[in-house]
């Protein structure tokens, strides 16, 4: 191979490698990569987790909001920090990889204790199952969704965060993190709907 050849070659192959590169860092690709959480097994532990007075409707709500949350999380981002502070903190990293082996753990469990996969468990079963890996390492209390160290705690501190539940809560359109204008600012919140 000529000197000129080898030239071309070489700026040819750099081409092409950065090109593949650049087309695996895209930001979608990266966001669907990030929240690649097996969608039936995380419904059956919102089933094994939530309330079940939500319904199937309002657990797939739930659900369905945790993932868009995990798909728009972005790990290590400066979070908010005090007025005046000079401590900067950061998001955790990414908790979806360990999140997602979690899943496999239960379906694997499953299949060894009960010849079964996860998904053809009885409720009681499933639960038993989430409070063994829950009872290897205690969550603590409730806090926020991205500190959770379990899927199924992550899943409730997001739903028991949500404006739905605290509207449940309540059994009142309280609407927090919502505005309400200031002219129905002195008014108490309007009971909710059966069925909300």
């Amino acid at each position: 191979m000529g000197r000129e050849s080898r030239r071309t070659f070489l700026k040819q192959s750099a081409s092409a490698l950065t090109a593949v590169a650049l087309t695996r860092c895209a930001p979608e690709e990266v966001a669907q990569a990030r929240a690649s959480l097996d969608p039936e097994m995380l419904r059956a532990v919102g089933r094994a987790v939530l309330p079940s007075e939500l319904g199937a409707d309002g657990i797939e709500r739930a659900v369905t909001a945790f993932e868009r949350w995990l798909a728009e999380y972005e790990p290590v981002a400066e979070a908010d920090h005090d007025y005046g502070g000079s401590e900067i903190e950061y998001t955790p990293p990414d908790p979806a990889p360990g999140w997602a082996a979690q899943l496999e753990a239960l379906d694997l469990e499953a299949q060894r204790r009960h010849e079964k996969r996860f998904l053809e468990l009885s409720p009681e079963q499933q639960r038993d199952l989430i409070r063994r890996q829950l009872e290897r390492d205690p969550p603590g209390r409730l806090g926020n969704a991205m500190d959770a160290r379990h899927v199924a705690v992550a899943l409730m501190a997001h739903y028991y965060a949500s404006p739905e539940a605290t509207d449940r809560c309540y059994g009142a359109q309280v609407g927090p993190l919502t505005c309400r204008d200031l002219g129905r600012a002195p008014e108490e919140p309007a009971p909710l709907a059966l069925g909300d």
